[in-house]
């Protein structure tokens, strides 16, 4: 009996994708790497620098290990959509202290060494880096602190190279979100799309003058941050491992008093600072630029070399993994727009286990576009915890910290105490029955009114009648909030800030990471397959759905524009104004959501009686789409 066909996870399809484009940027890496290795080698004979087994070739592939770390190091924190925090403080907080800061640091860290040894070892002999110094005849060996100086320089490098990939996220694939026009040709995307090359090209002149700025601005800052910091450090650790293996170099080897900052070295420091750099750069920025590609494989759908290419890309839109979530998606937004037969194969494939395709894959589109109203209902509510703590709980009594009531004739005199501890009650008790008899005449001020008067006379002779109401409470928490208000104003306050926009889109489009694309997707899926269906859906499964879909658009557009329009400005915003209520990300989906229902009304408009549509819908879509009635 054969095996039943099992449909291919869409991740077994995406790898091998993904290997592709790692292995083209790990390309343009390589040419760097062996441009670099013939500046900084001591042999320019042509046959040695084409030679494969030559020193230029050895020396490029060890320093192909420097990009490859950051390759592998984008792999691991390769995500799609920016980060969701409602401010830089808060993104400091909850990365501070995560793995992968760590991950990032190591594999720049460990770059920067590997990039030493090698430039170390290739420089000639005249650029004065040995480990250690011969000195004269008499005189004995001791270390050299020009390479000491060098490996500390290019610590600095990768200390600050982390902050940059920390900060501007260069994890994040960049990616347009421009819709695909319906029956655009698959021939034509190849045409309209700009090569990765040309891509890498057209940045390159912006990339070098940033990174010489930041190359010789750190040669020049990094002798005094070496000696105010690191010198004495770095000298006692590189002479404990110089003594385990030449033990001819003294213990009280002591630093000299002038630091070894030769022009030479300067020079050595930004020409070499500057090519880790671009080593780093160009790595990222090439990665970046092959990852976003269409998930296409020879001007195709990746699904489309298997046997069942519903199913994968079925199984790619329902993945728990985000990356596979977001190709699955962005696959699908290609194939509505720009594969017909695909389409068709769509609509056609009605007998499937969990519902015909075009069922499973509207449910899942339909599902991610509510996911923003549902996170836009949720914004204000109670969470589980708060509302577990909120409940009542059974009232449980006091300690007893008296004694208890008396029984039987409780209306005679007590007996006189026989002890301590009943004398003791007796006095609490008789004072505790004295203030009640006779309370004071203001519980809110025990002092005594000739205690205020004497107060109050002290406190006129101390300060003028201007400097008690500058301290009044009130006065005191409007100079405060002044202070405030200056400083969130100023660059100190700016980490602080929780802006509208990213306040928006942290509740919108979810957390951590937003997911701005797939919903984007979605609309355009659904808008192109929901329009191609007249013409293409020969078993109309598509109809049935139209009423659903539209009104989904029009919930979620109305849901997104009443939220941006009511919802508070955080107090720390001082520079908001109201016309930045329609931030960037918003504008996006509801120019989608407004693209679609303009294409669905025009498709099915004259049809809405059938399909019943009610008018009341239909009057609302074309309000939004900015269709006016015949």
């Amino acid at each position: 009996m054969p095996a039943p066909n099992r449909t291919r996870p869409y991740r077994e399809l995406l790898t091998p994708s993904l290997h592709r484009r790692f292995t083209q940027a790990a390309g343009v890496s390589l040419l760097l790497c062996y441009l670099e290795s013939v500046f900084i080698g001591d042999t320019w004979s042509l046959i040695w620098l084409w030679f494969p087994l030559g020193k230029a070739g050895i020396r490029t592939l060890l320093l192909f290990l420097c990009p490859l770390l950051v390759f592998v190091l984008r792999v691991a924190l390769l995500h799609f959509g920016s980060r969701s925090t409602v401010s830089p403080f808060q993104t400091l907080r909850r990365y501070l202290a995560a793995r992968d800061v760590f991950e990032v640091l190591f594999c720049y860290i460990l770059s920067a060494w590997i990039f030493t040894q090698i430039y170390i070892w290739s420089v000639p002999s005249s650029a004065d880096l040995e480990w250690i110094i011969q000195g004269r005849s008499w005189e004995r060996q001791r270390l050299n602190e020009r390479p000491i100086y060098l490996r500390s320089h290019y610590l600095m490098l990768a200390l600050l190279q982390t902050v940059l990939h920390l900060y501007f996220d260069y994890d994040k694939i960049p990616r347009s979100l421009n819709q695909t026009a319906l029956g655009t040709s698959p021939k034509d995307l190849p045409s309209t799309a700009v090569k990765p090359v040309e891509q890498i090209k057209s940045q390159l002149p912006n990339i070098a003058r940033q990174l010489l700025t930041i190359s010789v601005g750190a040669s020049l800052v990094g002798p005094f941050i070496y000696s105010l910091t690191v010198r004495n450090l770095a000298w006692r650790t590189s002479l404990f491992w110089a003594r385990l293996f030449r033990h001819d170099i003294p213990h009280a080897t002591e630093l000299s008093i002038l630091p070894p900052y030769h022009y030479t070295l300067i020079f050595r420091s930004a020409a070499s600072g500057f090519m880790l750099l671009s080593l780093w750069r160009l790595s990222n920025l090439a990665f970046g630029i092959y990852v976003a590609q269409d998930p296409l494989k020879r001007g195709q759908p990746i699904s489309q070399d298997t046997r069942d290419p519903n199913g994968v890309l079925i199984n790619g839109l329902q993945s728990k993994k985000s990356l596979v979530k977001t190709f699955a998606y962005w696959e699908l937004a290609q194939i509505s727009g720009n594969f017909p037969d695909r389409r068709v194969l769509i609509f056609r494939d009605i007998d499937r286990a969990g519902g015909s395709t075009w069922g499973q894959i509207s449910s899942a589109c339909l599902q991610t576009i509510q996911g923003v109203n549902a996170r836009i209902n949720e914004y204000g509510q109670p969470s589980p915890q708060q509302q577990a703590q909120s409940r009542p709980q059974g009232v449980q009594s006091l300690p007893r910290i008296g004694t208890p009531l008396k029984e039987g004739q409780v209306m005679m005199n007590p007996p006189p105490p026989s002890s301590r501890r009943e004398m003791v009650e007796t006095k609490v008790g008789s004072f505790a029955k004295s203030i009640g008899n006779n309370p004071p005449s203001s519980y809110g001020n025990p002092l005594s009114p000739k205690t205020q008067q004497y107060l109050e006379a002290a406190r006129n002779k101390l300060f003028t009648p201007e400097q008690q109401q500058a301290i009044t409470p009130a006065h005191v928490q409007s100079q405060l909030n002044t202070y405030m208000t200056r400083c969130l104003q100023s660059w100190v306050g700016q980490p602080f800030r929780q802006s509208f926009a990213r306040r928006v889109q942290s509740i919108v489009f979810g957390q951590p990471y937003s997911e701005l694309s797939l919903v984007v997707d979605a609309i355009e899926s659904l808008t192109n397959l929901a329009t191609a269906s007249i013409k293409e859906d020969a078993y109309g499964t598509v109809a049935k759905d139209i009423p659903f879909i539209l009104r989904t658009f029009i919930l979620t557009y109305q849901t997104m524009e009443r939220f941006t329009a009511t919802l508070p400005v955080h107090w720390t915003d001082v520079h908001f104004s109201e016309d930045q209520r329609q931030t960037e990300d918003v504008l996006i989906v509801l120019g989608a959501l407004r693209t679609g229902l303009q294409e669905l009304v025009k498709a099915f408009g004259g049809f809405a009686a059938e399909l019943r549509i009610e008018a009341q819908h239909l009057r609302v879509a074309k309000a939004i789409a900015g269709i006016e009635d015949a």
